[in-house]
């Protein structure tokens, strides 16, 4: 029997931690009551287990327990969040400033809001996947209701200035979106002490199961029409809730919360040495290399073959990409890398590695192997 190729496509997805598949069986077979049935016993424990997972998020960000919204998902998250904004700031403003780096979900939005009247504002970055926070400030005007820009960069690992965004959005009334997908369960993210309005998150990306995810919502957040941003998105019918992934999305969340910081120094030295040895036997550059990452991303030049070349011949042996799994198509560019201003050639020799709980250092050898001799 063929071995599994060595997986190095964490920021793509992760698989379920067998504790959070063993919390999430009940809810499929025994306990499968409709969490908004509240005249039977099967539907008051769906309930109590929607409200511990969402108390369980709250540990984890520092929230309350009531600004907890589930959804599919990141993307539904970010549909929801932006659009809702919109739609109900008209008589305020119509302006949204995010960045060219966005992910595509983000940047979707915002090219079909700008189809039905609202004017937005794409931010360069800097080479290093950088926004300068200045830059921000001085697009903000009158009409400005909405800041969209994520925490970490799905493909280059860039980790943003969330805080002084925050900071500089509650300066001029204006409400801010973060995208934390990459970030939540990773890194310290502190929802109420980073003047954060609005933040969506992910289950599958931190061993939960696909297809469930959050959106956390500021009590004190309003449009500037004055409407609580809470309140909009109570309005929205969410529909049927998924109880067997709301309790994999709390569980995952509790285990992310104890094992964030011996996983996080794990992971930066296994970042660290993989980068040294790149950089040793001239395997390959870093880009971004000079801005602050999160250690689960690498996105790497290879100084000796195109990307699309290298994963279809060793697709056997190892799992990477190109870039977001939202673009599945191989060959498509990096909307990321040349918003940085990387010429196609080297986005085109551009690979994502990103590293999970089962990395290890000898499949980071064998990574380096196979790229040592992807060429030959």
């Amino acid at each position: 029997m063929n071995e599994e190729p060595i997986y190095f496509d964490f920021a793509s997805t992760t698989p379920v931690n067998e504790e959070v598949y063993d919390a999430m069986s009940p809810y499929f077979l025994s306990y499968y009551g409709n969490a908004s049935s509240s005249t039977h016993k099967q539907g008051e424990m769906a309930s109590k287990a929607v409200k511990k997972a969402k108390i369980q998020v709250s540990k984890l960000i520092n929230c309350d327990e009531n600004e907890v919204f589930f959804t599919s998902g990141s993307t539904e998250s970010i549909k929801l969040a932006i659009n809702q904004v919109f739609y109900n700031s008209l008589d305020a403003g119509n302006h949204i400033i995010t960045s060219k780096a966005e992910h595509k979900a983000v940047l979707d939005t915002c090219e079909d809001l700008e189809k039905v009247g609202a004017r937005i504002t794409y931010l360069d970055v800097d080479d290093n996947g950088k926004l300068d926070t200045s830059l921000l400030e001085d697009s903000i005007g009158s009409d400005t209701i909405l800041v969209a820009l994520m925490h970490v960069n799905n493909e280059t690992g860039v980790i943003a200035d969330i805080g002084d965004i925050g900071t500089i959005c509650k300066k001029h009334n204006v409400l801010f979106f973060t995208d934390a997908t990459q970030s939540y369960g990773k890194l310290p993210l502190n929802f109420q002490d980073e003047n954060i309005d609005l933040l969506c998150f992910n289950a599958h990306k931190i061993y939960g199961p696909k297809g469930i995810g959050g959106l956390l919502v500021n009590t004190t957040a309003k449009t500037k029409s004055g409407v609580s941003v809470k309140h909009l998105i109570d309005s929205v019918n969410l529909g049927t809730q998924n109880v067997p992934g709301i309790v994999g999305l709390g569980k995952s969340s509790e285990l992310a919360k104890s094992e964030m910081k011996t996983n996080y120094e794990r992971i930066q030295k296994l970042n660290t040495r993989f980068q040294q040895e790149l950089h040793q036997l001239e395997l390959g550059k870093v880009n971004a290399v000079s801005a602050t990452k999160s250690p689960y991303i690498l996105n790497v030049q290879l100084l000796h073959q195109d990307a699309e070349s290298f994963i279809l011949k060793n697709k056997n042996l190892i799992s990477v990409s190109m870039g977001s799994a939202c673009n599945s198509r191989i060959i498509e560019e990096s909307h990321v890398l040349k918003s940085m201003g990387l010429s196609k050639e080297i986005a085109d020799r551009s690979i994502r590695i990103s590293f999970g709980a089962t990395t290890t250092q000898a499949q980071l050898d064998t990574l380096i192997y196979t790229i040592k001799n992807g060429n030959n």
